[in-house]
């Protein structure tokens, strides 16, 4: 009796033969994947660590916190320094201005300008240089609508108009901003402008 020897096939001709025997199961097999897949993707919620609940979270924690200095009258004991007058003034800053959020983050109402028609003025000395630019001021408006302080961050024009429009906006007077019916104090950035005509 003689027996039949078959040639040894290679793993991807098994595989050609499979797919070739079943057609239909194959492709029914992976369209059903390949949707398995579409709907696994589509209903699985993202994964963000920057989100802006987050955001909120950590700024509300961060108003809230008061930090608070010990109360001495004692005399400075060697290593230490007595602060001038000046320097003290500096240091009794109104505590409201720590708890001042960004009326955006916070869901505030933007505070209103009742003075727009005061602006900084150009300064001699700034248009002698040509100096020219955008500076940004970061004001805190309390409850009450006074400017508590103004304070220049960012880029730095010179040429005295800083000091011009740090001036302006301390004698300003705004609608405060209000949030839940209630004003309360907040910090906003104002960009400044200055051009020569």
């Amino acid at each position: 009796m003689s027996t039949l020897t078959l040639p040894k096939r290679s793993k991807r001709q098994i595989v050609h033969r499979f797919i070739d025997r079943y057609r239909l199961e194959v492709g029914l097999g992976l369209s059903a994947l390949l949707q398995l897949l579409i709907l696994f993707f589509w209903f699985t919620p993202s994964i963000s660590t920057d989100s802006l609940d987050d955001l909120i979270e950590e700024v509300a924690f961060i108003d809230n916190v008061q930090i608070t200095e010990p109360v001495t009258d004692s005399k400075p004991t060697d290593g230490d320094f007595d602060l001038t007058d000046k320097e003290k003034e500096e240091k009794k800053e109104d505590p409201r201005i720590a708890g001042a959020s960004d009326p955006i983050v916070s869901g505030a109402t933007s505070p209103v300008d009742l003075s727009p028609n005061v602006r900084p003025e150009y300064t001699d000395e700034a248009k002698s240089q040509g100096i020219t630019g955008t500076m940004t001021l970061e004001v805190v408006i309390s409850e009450k609508g006074d400017v508590l302080r103004v304070r220049s961050v960012g880029k730095s024009l010179g040429g005295g108009l800083e000091q011009a429009a740090i001036a302006t906006y301390k004698k300003k007077r705004f609608a405060p901003s209000i949030l839940e019916g209630k004003a309360i104090t907040v910090k906003v950035l104002v960009p400044i402008r200055f051009t020569l005509n």
